[in-house]
């Protein structure tokens, strides 16, 4: 058998020639699939490949934009939009089934038959606070929507007014400090004046909307205001204030005596300042003095403890495993003057930390009544859309000798009280001569120096 191989408009055409058994020969042909023909098959293949390809890529793409903005929404925002629903979900264990079934049936119950007049949002509310009052923590809190930037002015230190404090009796404010380069001391306003009328309206009449005029940034203010001598009308603009927390004062024999009233923001810096003044001025021996001092920021207790005392450790912190989270140090720089401490029993938290660390430094001599006995911290979050916030108790203090003063607080090596009648009054308010406290840290300096 022969066989001849030719190629007609592409086709591949093979003639072959057959011969039966007698030796006679006859042509028969057969068409042959073209290669051109495989090759468009294998292009098509690779056009379906390509496709998968591109589509592959494309989940890839879309996966890992999902599975980033999981990671970022749980890593920044707590699960927030992921969960973002009606359903709220308890990740302890211990959590009864029964109670989160019985809790939803009684809203399901409110929703459906309840027949007076409510507002779900406010039932939400009252399970927020009551879940905060539930803890059993007086210093944890939940602050409702518009109240948290009163907290915040409250342990800042700065808040709108006019730059005083105040003492208000039924029908006067009676004015008990000036803070300097306030509006109040720039209008000419001193400790001693009493306020009578705001914008015309008798103290005694003020509805609470007249009294938030004093808050009110920018706001011009009449205040009718009476001195030793007359009555006037004295007109102050409302400013963002930062309120002093340091106060000082200069004794005889080169005594200073030094107020911290709280921790505020600026609290530290004001000591600071403090100090660099009393050490110009060629000072021999300090009074500092934390009586009714009820905390404030710890890195401004951590300021005054740091300026006050040698290189150690001022306090440690743990949370609720025991786990040491922050370790407060003091570097090698201090002062070198005779120091006693007043203190008493609103003498608290932050100031407790600084008290703490000076006692176990032996840095000088505590005088007063054992104090508070608070050594929590604790942790805000501020919901900025509607104004609240929380305020929950996240660790535990100790002092550089490793106790936990919580709930035992810090006894003075002179236990001295005041007379019954000063006990809970503002040392600023206690009569000169009646303050025994104050007069006994006078009286061991004097021996010191």
């Amino acid at each position: 058998m022969k066989k001849k191989d030719h190629t007609q408009s592409g086709d591949e055409i093979q003639e072959i020639e057959v011969s039966d058994p007698n030796g006679n020969v006859s042509p028969k042909t057969r068409r042959i699939r073209p290669e051109k023909s495989k090759q468009k098959k294998s292009e098509d293949g690779l056009r379906i490949n390509g496709g998968i390809l591109f589509l592959a890529a494309a989940i890839l793409v879309i996966v890992t934009v999902f599975v980033t903005f999981l990671v970022a929404d749980s890593i920044y925002f707590g699960g927030y939009f992921l969960n973002k629903s009606n359903k709220v979900s308890f990740h302890d264990e211990k959590a009864d089934l029964y109670k989160i079934a019985k809790y939803q049936d009684i809203l399901n119950f409110i929703e459906s038959d309840f027949c007076l007049e409510y507002d779900i949002n406010d039932l939400i509310e009252g399970a927020i606070e009551g879940m905060i009052q539930a803890l059993g923590d007086p210093y944890s809190a939940y602050y409702k929507p518009g109240a948290m930037d009163d907290y915040l002015e409250y342990i800042t230190g700065n808040y709108q007014g006019i730059g005083i404090e105040i003492r208000e009796t039924e029908s006067v404010y009676q004015i008990m400090t000036v803070y300097a380069d306030s509006p109040a001391e720039k209008a000419g306003l001193k400790a001693g004046d009493v306020i009578t009328a705001i914008n015309g309206t008798p103290v005694a009449e003020l509805t609470e909307e007249e009294e938030k005029v004093l808050h009110t940034e920018g706001a011009s203010v009449v205040l009718t205001v009476k001195d030793e001598t007359a009555e006037k009308n004295v007109t102050v603009v409302v400013e963002k204030i930062n309120r002093q927390a340091v106060f000082t004062k200069t004794y005889d024999n080169g005594i200073k005596y030094i107020r911290i009233k709280q921790f505020d923001d600026d609290a530290g810096t004001e000591f600071q300042n403090a100090i660099t003044q009393t050490l110009q001025e060629g000072c021999r021996g300090i009074v500092l003095d934390l009586r009714n001092n009820g905390g404030g920021y710890e890195k401004e207790a951590t300021k005054v403890a740091d300026i006050l005392l040698p290189k150690g450790e001022i306090a440690h912190a743990e949370d609720k495993n025991g786990t040491v989270i922050s370790r407060i140090e003091s570097d090698e720089n201090e002062i070198e003057l005779p120091i006693v401490m007043l203190i008493n029993q609103n003498t608290a938290s932050a100031s407790e930390l600084v008290a703490g660390a000076f006692r176990d430094f032996h840095k000088g001599t505590i005088v007063g009544v054992k104090s508070y006995g608070k050594a929590l911290g604790q942790l805000s979050k501020t919901y900025t859309s509607d104004g609240s916030g929380v305020v929950i108790t996240t660790a535990r203090y100790f002092t550089p000798s490793g106790e936990c003063i919580h709930g035992i607080g810090i006894t003075p090596d002179v236990v001295l009280a005041l007379e019954e009648a000063y006990r809970d009054m503002d040392q600023d308010d206690i009569p000169e001569g009646c303050d025994v406290q104050l007069l006994e840290a006078l009286r061991i300096l004097q021996e010191q120096i």
